[in-house]
């Protein structure tokens, strides 16, 4: 895939190019929520990639019901992209397709080994995440090892201007298959932050029981975001400004109808 690094004209010929936009230097793409049979195994699988669990929650017996897990930027995990894993309460199983993949930063893989790198030694595959989903050694600039989350959808053209003109993003690398997009880097965040990945799918999407949402935190006033949003995608909101976890948080849909959480700093 591209590297998602130079930013392109938009799908609809304009661009996103607004330094106005007040999220785009306030916000962060936080984490990502999947429901899983096992976290113990979910999360044993990014510990071997030197992840860290910086936050969980045990059984009695030790297992663990969730966990959060960081592969940070080689410094640190503060305000890195994170997988929150939860245990699903659900029956079945069910991946779906709506997660096309998780993209790894190839300088993890060769953070010891810059001259391999140079010399343009191939990455080790990723090996088999164990609830199906694809994990690929993604080329990226120094920054969070996470370097990207794909999600498969039908509406290139208005999720482009969804993420970009409501919650502010920036569209890195836009064309007829692909847009990529993130935010700029905040809090002093060590190089480039997580890149969010919409590739066109022709096939009918099925989101199934895993990835669940995506969490967005911002230092901006979440009843004022409420405010803004209303006005011009009120059909999308689908939690008011509640008080959760010690933060103020909303919940919205993007054309793609994936959800997505806004919450305080």
């Amino acid at each position: 895939p591209r590297a998602c690094n130079s930013f392109l004209y938009a799908v609809d010929g304009s661009t996103s190019e607004d330094e106005s936009h007040i999220m785009r230097d306030t916000s962060r793409l936080s984490h990502a929520m999947l429901k899983v049979p096992s976290v113990d195994r979910s999360a044993a699988y990014w510990t071997e990639k030197m992840g860290s669990i910086i936050m969980s929650k045990s059984r009695e017996d030790g297992s663990l019901q969730s966990a959060f897990v960081a592969l940070g930027n080689g410094e640190t995990t503060n305000n890195c992209f994170a997988l929150e894993l939860v245990e699903t309460k659900s029956k079945s199983f069910r991946l779906g397709n709506s997660l096309s993949y998780i993209g790894v930063s190839m300088l993890l893989q060769f953070q010891d080994n810059l001259l391999g790198a140079l010399s343009g030694e191939k990455p080790e595959g990723q090996g088999d995440e164990p609830n199906g989903i694809s994990v690929r050694s993604s080329a990226s600039a120094p920054g969070d090892y996470f370097c990207r989350i794909c999600l498969k959808s039908q509406k290139l053209v208005e999720t482009n201007d969804f993420y970009t003109s409501v919650l502010g993003m920036d569209a890195k690398a836009v064309d007829a298959n692909m847009v990529c997009l993130r935010y700029n880097a905040t809090n002093g965040m060590k190089g480039v932050p997580t890149t969010i990945v919409f590739e066109r799918s022709a096939d009918e999407i099925d989101q199934g029981n895993c990835f669940d949402h995506l969490v967005i935190v911002t230092s901006l006033d979440i009843n004022e975001q409420y405010k803004r949003i209303k006005k011009t995608h009120e059909a999308a909101i689908y939690l008011t400004p509640t008080e959760m976890f010690g933060k103020i948080v909303m919940g919205i849909e993007d054309p793609n109808q994936y959800k997505i959480i806004l919450a305080s700093e």
